[in-house]
């Protein structure tokens, strides 16, 4: 199977792993450096939103996952926050 095919193939689930991934990261950063305010919340709604608008087509399908991976974004804030930070 090709990368291009792949991509085809596994889009959704790409855009899922890489909400996950990256809201992960942002969670653990945060509570590295203690820094928690308002501004966290253009990572906690951009990012997802962001990589929903631009990894699909058609307006149906943008919003959707837009809003799915929102959802994603903030499964992984909780699970992440509760078991691996000081939040817990």
């Amino acid at each position: 199977m090709t990368h291009s095919a792949a991509l085809a193939r596994y889009r959704y689930s790409l855009q899922v792993v890489i909400v996950a991934v990256t809201t992960t990261a942002f969670v653990l950063l945060t509570d590295a450096f203690a820094f928690r305010s308002p501004a966290n919340l253009a990572w906690m709604i951009g990012l997802p939103v962001i990589v929903g608008m631009i990894s699909n087509i058609g307006w149906d399908r943008r919003c959707f996952m837009a809003m799915a991976l929102v959802g994603v974004s903030l499964l992984t804030m909780i699970f992440v926050g509760v078991n691996f930070t000081s939040y817990g």
